[in-house]
């Protein structure tokens, strides 16, 4: 089993995906906000590429099913219902509702790998279910950081370095690392002990923090809180089997 990790997110070869899992990452904040959503009880998720996009499906659906969610330049989109914050997606608002999610880098990201056998949403709150869930499948992984607008981003990919860790750790077979899944391994290792602090590193972690939801950092830093495994496909999330 081959290990990698897509250190920019720059959409590989569909071929090359045909026969590997995915685990795609955006941990400030889109699929901390999936994953956190669906443990409260949301129906699913749809990630789409413009807020325009957003309001067509809205239209389509039932009356009362379905939510808007997400941000654009990292600020709340006028006329949605929820933003891009994990602590907004609590039971009372979302229990049994589908969300329309609209977001800079993560929801672009699911479009970007669509042709992977099979493709999982991480976070830190569901980290070991989904390293679990990696040596369970025995296919090639590829870990897809969302990135910080088409840039580098570090609080995804110690996350990937995490998972990497406890797939290693987990020593049930034989696992071998391209050399960007042993640098974000090396990554994580650095900040194993506060990942706050690569959040606050960040660019995208200080973007929070000057418009004042520095909140999130630790919230969304939170480890092995949740134990399902969402999987994207045919454009909508859901938790897996």
């Amino acid at each position: 089993m081959e290990i990698d990790i897509q250190l920019l997110p720059i959409a590989p070869d569909p071929a090359s995906l045909s026969n590997r899992s995915v685990v795609v990452l955006d941990i400030l904040r889109a699929t901390s906000v999936i994953v956190h959503a669906l443990s409260q009880g949301a129906k699913e998720f749809i990630p789409v590429l413009s807020v325009e996009e957003a309001f067509e499906k809205r239209e389509a659906s039932p009356p009362g099913s379905t939510l808007l969610g997400g941000e654009k330049d990292t600020r709340p989109i006028e006329g949605f219902d929820l933003g891009n914050s994990p602590r907004e997606y609590l039971s009372e608002r979302i229990r049994d509702k589908r969300v329309i999610l609209r977001t800079t880098n993560g929801t672009r990201a699911f479009h970007l790998i669509s042709s992977a056998r099979e493709v999982m949403v991480g976070s830190f709150f569901n980290l070991e279910a989904v390293a679990r869930r990696c040596v369970e499948l025995d296919l090639d992984l590829l870990i897809f950081p969302s990135g910080d607008e088409d840039r580098f981003s570090i609080e995804d990919t110690v996350c990937g370095g995490m998972i990497i860790d406890r797939i290693l750790k987990s020593g049930k077979r034989k696992f071998i690392l391209t050399d960007a899944a042993n640098a974000a391994r090396i990554l994580f290792q650095h900040f194993e002990n506060n990942v706050v602090d690569a959040f606050r590193l960040s660019h995208h972690g200080n973007k929070l923090i000057r418009l004042g939801r520095e909140e999130d950092l630790p919230y969304c830093a939170r480890t092995n809180i949740i134990h399902l495994v969402p999987v994207f496909k045919d454009g909508v999330i859901r938790v897996g089997d």
